[in-house]
């Protein structure tokens, strides 16, 4: 139900922008013409239509749909602005270098862009105060220690997906905390009575039913309501997009974890990678030279380099890159690469980073097997040795193939070598492992995108 109410929030959004998109096209023609004849609007509603879903993929690369915006009016503004300037952009390349469509408007698109960004925002402003608050609000009852439901009360107010602690059932006495909106219960046998009286949309329990006594028992009379009832670690992971490992155990992973359930996909993905990677690699040949010419000018040595990775159940193999280092930048030993000034990089390697250009022979590690597109990042072994040792579940990462971009890659941008990153990192590969769909496969690629457009990560 919970993730339910996120995928409707995020389609009542895709709509009402493509909405006020039609609208603005409407008051466009209007002003312009006076009135709108059939061969007026037939010659503007297809065109405009194609672009206005292409302005959508724009507004979810740059991060439109990301609820998080709804909370902060601010970083919102910003976004908006930005996402309008690249439209206008995609607009002014739609219609005059591909002129498939016998029209080239400059007067109407730009009062068109007019109409949206003032539109657009009283929309979006709409909805961030008004629809997002009240749309599917989501009530928990928590069943668990105290300060248990402390760390959930703060992780849902920071959350912009409609969740909120409505009650308490504590399973052990500790030091309470109080909002005005939270009632405590200490009888774990009145959960169906709190259900009632609170309203209550789910249970997370932060105990498996059978550790405490009488539970087990509570939770089988909800299930003749619409009550959803989820674990805390499966709360968490919707919320945060990674998975909280300390709330997990090797149990855990074998009932969740269904890997004979993703080989039909994974077969499918890698016929993907090679359709894609095959033209793409083509495409990207004609760069080669200068990119070659420009990394051996400011840093003499190979313009290619390769390094040894861990793949695909462990697998070793070698992965290509453009040097975007000095040579003997590890005489030292490995280390791992900081994402801002890092000295051991040149300064064309600071622009190749950021624009991914020094991936590029990657490609045939996609071509070859050891790569996908999308994936964990692969590691080096002087790297994967320790964390193996220091973090469990670290060589389930391994259980997919590696890829040029993951889902780790495009929420933690500037990882360190903390443990702390790392142990992110994993939480974030391992969502991805248990989560992977050709959905959010694209997500990841538009997201990247984003990413690469702004020069951000490493």
């Amino acid at each position: 139900m919970y993730q339910f109410g996120i995928k409707v929030k995020r389609l009542i959004l895709v709509a009402g922008d493509f909405a006020v998109f039609q609208l603005a096209l409407a008051l466009t023609l209007l002003i312009r013409y006076g009135n709108i004849d059939q061969t007026t609007l037939a010659n503007h509603v297809v065109p405009f239509s194609i672009l206005g879903l292409v302005w959508i993929i724009s507004f979810y690369i740059v991060g439109l749909y990301n609820l998080a915006l709804t909370r902060d009016n601010l970083t919102f503004f910003r976004t908006f602005l930005e996402g309008m300037v690249i439209n206008l952009l995609l607009a002014l390349g739609f219609f005059y270098l591909f002129p498939f469509f016998g029209i080239a408007p400059r007067t109407n698109l730009i009062l068109d862009f007019a109409l949206i960004l003032l539109l657009g925002y009283i929309w979006r402003l709409t909805y961030n105060k008004l629809i997002a608050p009240a749309l599917f609000r989501n009530r928990i009852l928590f069943v668990g220690h105290a300060s248990d439901a402390q760390r959930i009360h703060s992780l849902l107010r920071t959350s912009a997906m409609g969740f909120e602690l409505a009650a308490v059932a504590e399973t052990a006495p500790g030091s309470r905390f109080d909002d005005g909106s939270i009632t405590w219960h200490v009888d774990i046998n009145l959960i169906g009575e709190i259900l009632k009286e609170r309203g209550i949309h789910t249970i997370v329990l932060g105990h498996r039913p059978d550790d405490i006594p009488g539970l087990r028992d509570s939770l089988y009379a909800t299930l003749f309501t619409p009550v959803t009832l989820v674990d805390r670690a499966s709360l968490e992971e919707t919320v945060t997009g990674r998975l909280p490992l300390e709330y997990v155990s090797q149990t855990w992973f074998l009932e969740h974890l269904r890997e004979q359930d993703k080989i039909w996909y994974d077969s499918f993905k890698r016929i993907a990678d090679v359709i894609l990677a095959i033209p793409f690699g083509i495409l990207t040949l004609v760069i080669y030279p200068f990119v070659a010419l420009a990394t051996k000018i400011v840093s003499p040595g190979p313009a290619i380099y390769s390094q040894t990775r861990v793949g695909k159940h462990g697998k070793l193999f070698r992965l290509y890159k453009f040097r975007s280092m000095h040579l003997n930048s590890e005489k030292d030993g490995p280390q791992f690469t900081s994402s801002t000034n890092d000295p051991r990089v040149t300064s064309v390697g600071r622009i190749m980073r950021p624009l991914r250009i020094d991936e590029l022979p990657q490609i045939w590690n996609v071509i070859k097997g050891d790569l996908s597109f999308i994936g964990p990042r692969p590691e080096r072994p002087e790297f994967v040795t320790p964390l193996v040792e220091r973090m469990p579940f670290y060589a389930l990462r391994h259980l997919t193939r590696p890829g040029l971009t993951g889902w780790a890659q495009v929420n933690l941008l500037d990882p360190t070598t903390a443990i702390e990153d790392n142990l992110k990192k994993l939480q974030y590969d391992l969502y991805y492992i248990k989560n992977r769909s050709p959905l959010l496969d694209v997500a990841i690629m538009l997201k990247t995108v984003g990413i690469v457009l702004r020069r951000k990560g490493t």
